[in-house]
């Protein structure tokens, strides 16, 4: 029955794809309450169909992930720290730098905060009301699910669930054993969830981190000098012992950015 199903859907999504009307059940979808969207994507990773819920390009994050990764990497020591991620979603970016680290067997923990709610409720006040509350909304159930649908050990991963203001804590990193961070992705969307998980890092920043930020100029904040470009740029300025140098070769969508972080050495 499972099997008749999915080729059902299968086929259904492939005829509403050949007839260019993916848009119809996407703005149904963006409609529904975040509990029956929530119900509708995890039918949607049961049956293998992931229209819409795959958000960032696989392919070319993995490429950006093992380059950040060997840009890193020190050929006398396999561990490079923690890959640190903020706005977890369903796993796929979390998926993209096992595979990434396990081609170039690279040593890389993999830790991931979110709500697990989607985006809070004053979501909409932020960033000129790009957002809505809900937004994104997975919780721990569909995102094991998708991560084991990708083959990631479940065994690999932390996640931590909660809202950044009771989970992004110094308790938190003494209680994971955080120490040092290798790689940190912000996909939180909102300019104050991202100021959160930044100064959540501040201490975790050896001689270099690379940052990827996922929607840095989506829907032009960037050009407006909002969302996560602002609070990257706030940060930076509250911190002078940092330095933040863009890396182009890194950039695996035109909405992202990447850059390598370094702190001065102390005089």
């Amino acid at each position: 029955m499972h099997l008749t199903t999915q080729r059902l859907v299968t086929g259904a999504a492939r005829v509403v794809n050949n007839a260019h009307l993916r848009w119809i059940p996407r703005a149904i979808a963006r409609r529904l309450p975040p509990k029956l969207r929530l119900r509708l994507s995890k039918l949607q990773v049961r049956l293998g169909v992931m229209d819409g819920l795959l958000l960032v390009p696989e392919d070319d994050l993995e490429r950006s992930y093992q380059a950040a990764l060997e840009l890193l990497r020190d050929s006398a020591d396999r561990s490079l720290g923690t890959y640190l991620e903020f706005g977890v979603y369903i796993g796929t970016s979390i998926a993209c730098m096992y595979r990434a680290a396990s081609r170039i067997g690279a040593d890389i923990r993999l830790v991931g905060f979110d709500s697990f709610e989607g985006l809070p409720k004053d979501a909409a006040r932020e960033d000129g009301g790009v957002w809505r509350p809900g937004q994104y909304y997975s919780d721990l159930e569909l995102t094991n699910w998708n991560l084991a649908r990708l083959g990631v050990p479940l065994s690999r991963v932390d996640l931590v669930p909660g809202w950044y203001e009771e989970s992004l804590t110094a308790e938190t990193r003494d209680r994971l054993g955080l120490d040092r961070a290798a790689v940190v992705m912000v996909d939180c969307d909102l300019a104050s969830s991202a100021r959160a998980a930044l100064e959540f890092c501040l201490p975790l920043i050896p001689a270099r981190t690379i940052f990827f930020f996922d929607d840095w100029s989506i829907k032009s904040l960037a050009e407006r000098g909002l969302g996560e470009r602002k609070a990257f740029e706030d940060w930076l300025s509250a911190h002078p012992e940092l330095d933040a140098q863009e890396i182009p070769d890194l950039q695996y969508a035109a909405k992202a950015r990447a850059f390598l972080v370094t702190r001065r050495a102390s005089s």
